[in-house]
């Protein structure tokens, strides 16, 4: 699958680097030229330095023949931006990291489709749901829903001498 990733933080390197070993073309943009050169010392992707809001950088990194784009920057409106830009270029699969509850909690004043995204991610949502799923499960060192909430898997661990 061609990927574009913008973002080369530590989320966007990781993710470089593991669809990058599972085979997939990837493409990362960062504003920043001393994390795009780290990533193209270590990694064999297309690395490119320049602001994603832009359409001539898009089209740069491939944006014309990636199957999926994935924003991960630290800021929430460059995530948005990037997330509108590839929809018009007709990118189906659209993942955003966005942090702001307006767009991702119960604040959330448009739904996420109307915002050109297909997956909206929001890590300290994420962590919250599953510190609380952990609570509800004393004993539990991972919980997993499934079937909307209607399944869930416990992860438990069990001394050598039980």
């Amino acid at each position: 699958m061609r990927i574009l990733i913008v973002g080369a933080g530590v989320v966007g390197n990781n993710l470089a680097q593991e669809l990058s070993h599972e085979g997939h073309d990837i493409a990362i943009i960062d504003q920043d030229s001393e994390k795009i050169k780290r990533i193209s010392d270590t990694l064999d992707v297309l690395s490119i330095q320049g602001n994603a809001c832009m359409p001539s950088v898009l089209i740069k990194a491939g944006v014309r023949e990636m199957e999926m784009v994935i924003a991960v920057t630290d800021k929430d409106e460059i995530n948005l931006m990037v997330c509108f830009l590839a929809s018009k270029f007709e990118i189906k699969n659209r993942f955003a990291r966005l942090r702001n509850m307006e767009f991702t909690g119960d604040e959330q004043v448009f739904p996420i489709h109307e915002l050109y995204i297909d997956h909206a991610i929001n890590p300290g949502k994420i962590i919250i749901e599953n510190i609380v799923k952990i609570l509800k499960t004393p004993g539990a060192v991972n919980v997993a829903e499934f079937a909307e909430g209607e399944i869930l898997l416990r992860e438990f661990e069990i001394p050598e001498n039980a």
